[in-house]
């Protein structure tokens, strides 16, 4: 079904002046009625309708009306009448050429151009006859008989004008049937084809994003099994704890890997065994607390989204400080203007140095969030007053 917000479509009708609005509200049920069979034709009609109805569309009016000038001059000419029957005759002749032209560039898709074409004739045949019928019904009410004479002398007359005019404009509705059908067609192609090349941008970017992803934590794997290797060799009792952090780390790891969006809870179990690992490692130089919030835990993300900032900070804020530090991991809802959640990890370290930039994995997930969020997420680094970094994720409400 097609939208009802005209927001959401860009109908400046919507939001014109009050015989624009009038106009909106009487031709969106149409628009709806219209979509639930041909979206594209229901959205091509209201492309028609915003450019006729607003300044845009008063070159074709005003060239229309001298179109219409045209038919009464030519009716006038032609059959040699009064200038009152020849507007009125014209304008009947042109209300209908117009309504026809507008019918067979939209119709043909559902028609076809040669039943459209058909209907017209039949259409324009039954006219003929109904005229002439009216005729003889007139002249016997009028004069109590009919001239038959009279008639045949006007049909003579007439004959060859009306059968001029009868295939003239059944060529101008076979051609603007095709021209609306051909238009229509081209129009399809060209929307297949941007969507075959969106989808293919769309698997290039998440298939680049999925080998970024995997380049993240490679070193912190192989420095952990050093260690690992290191103890089990000297019996240090610190390797059963940190292989079993490991197992659990690489297991939740590899099982998001494999899925575009994760809980977040599921997220921070997997931060909370890096960072014990991290802790066995580093000792008491190393300190940190995890506050999530309930209502935040189902929230998806993109797979690796925390763990990045945890490593980041272990990485470049703490671990290169002598005495290390803490790191707070914490999200919640509210900060953004139109409601949300955030994330956010802290930590006591070196900070932000003045020519610090993006690495990898900073780089990466800010390819991330515009691949799945685009305006609806932000990514902040600051430093902080007290010394060490804060990096925060906020998120617009799905």
């Amino acid at each position: 079904m097609m939208s009802t917000n005209p927001l959401a479509t860009g109908n400046s009708l919507a939001t014109g002046n009050r015989l624009q609005r009038a106009y909106y509200r009487w031709a969106q049920p149409h628009y709806e009625r219209i979509g639930r069979d041909d979206p594209e034709l229901a959205r091509e009609i209201e492309e028609v309708d915003q450019f006729l109805y607003t300044r845009r569309g008063l070159f074709a009016w005003f060239g229309w009306a001298l179109g219409g000038l045209g038919a009464v001059l030519g009716v006038r000419a032609g059959l040699d009448v009064t200038w009152l029957k020849a507007i009125g005759l014209a304008s009947v002749l042109w209300l209908a050429l117009t309504w026809v032209i507008f019918g067979a560039w939209f119709s043909p898709k559902r028609k076809g151009t040669s039943k459209l074409v058909a209907g017209f004739g039949w259409g324009m045949l039954v006219g003929v006859a109904g005229a002439v019928v009216g005729l003889v019904f007139g002249q016997w009410v009028r004069h109590g008989d009919v001239d038959w004479a009279r008639l045949q002398h006007a049909a003579e007359r007439g004959a060859l004008p009306a059968l001029l005019l009868l295939v003239g404009l059944i060529v101008v509705v076979a051609m603007v049937s095709w021209a609306g059908k051909t238009a229509r067609a081209q129009r399809l192609q060209r929307l297949q084809l941007l969507a075959e090349r969106d989808a293919v941008r769309a698997v290039a970017a998440e298939t680049e994003l999925r080998l970024l992803q995997a380049q993240i934590h490679p070193h912190f794997v192989f420095n952990t099994l050093a260690t690992l290797q290191h103890w089990v060799d000297r019996a240090d009792p610190r390797a059963g704890p940190l292989l079993r952090e490991l197992t659990g780390f690489l297991r939740g790891s590899t099982e998001m890997l494999g899925r575009p969006l994760v809980p977040l809870g599921d997220e921070v179990r997997a931060a909370a065994h890096y960072l014990a690992i991290m802790q066995t490692r580093m000792g008491d130089r190393l300190s940190f607390e995890i506050e999530l919030d309930p209502q935040c835990a189902a929230q998806k993300v993109p797979p690796g989204l925390l763990l990045t900032l945890v490593e980041n900070a272990i990485e470049h804020g703490l671990e290169p400080k002598i005495e290390g530090g803490r790191l707070n991991l914490s999200s919640g809802r509210g900060d953004l203007a139109t409601g949300g959640w955030w994330l956010r990890v802290e930590d006591d370290g070196l900070g932000l140095s003045p020519e610090a930039c993006d690495q990898v994995g900073l780089s990466n997930l800010r390819q991330r969030l515009q691949q799945h969020y685009g305006l609806k997420a932000r990514f902040t680094l600051q430093a902080l007053s007290t010394g060490g970094t804060r990096a925060e994720l906020q998120f617009e409400e799905a």
